[in-house]
């Protein structure tokens, strides 16, 4: 705690800024930030898949274009779902190519994710606590598989169907 009081300015200057204050504390001995941290990206995950899963049906079911997304997700964040990945999300969807005429950069993004084991360890970390965590599970499970981008191409000339 002594040295978080003696570099609490500095790090208060550099938080992200809420309504509130500084997005920074305290939160205990050694170790104890890494955990937070380390539950934070898996809550994180799991709000990617569910913005991966409802851009998916936006696109594929409702056949929305990335404007109309883009302007969707604008919407929801000035309501409770509100947050920097939603406000990015739009961001992103709205964003035009500049090397394409009329492109997005979202359609030219490849679909291959890569991870650094925070996620993995929430889950072992709740499974130790006998703690479900079904949404982050899954999240997990799908990055796995997006990962495996050379199997997946494989399997497409293989299986058929959606």
């Amino acid at each position: 705690k002594e040295a978080y009081d003696m570099i609490e300015p500095i790090i208060t200057k550099c938080a992200a800024q809420v309504n509130d204050g500084a997005c920074t504390g305290y939160v205990g001995p050694v170790g104890a930030g890494n955990y937070v941290k380390m539950v934070h990206n898996g809550i994180e995950y799991g709000d990617m898949q569910l913005i991966g899963e409802v851009y998916d049906i936006m696109k594929h079911v409702l056949k929305l274009s990335n404007e109309e997304m883009a302007n969707i997700f604008s919407e929801w964040n000035s309501t409770e779902l509100q947050s920097y990945l939603i406000e990015i999300t739009s961001t992103i969807l709205g964003k035009k190519d500049e090397f394409v005429d009329g492109g997005y950069v979202v359609d030219y993004v490849l679909d291959k994710t890569g991870m650094k084991g925070t996620g993995r360890w929430t889950i072992q970390e709740a499974a130790e606590r006998s703690v479900a965590a079904p949404l982050m599970a899954a999240s997990l499970d799908a990055r796995y598989i997006s990962a495996r981008k050379d199997e997946r191409i494989k399997a497409s000339e293989i299986l058929k169907g959606p």
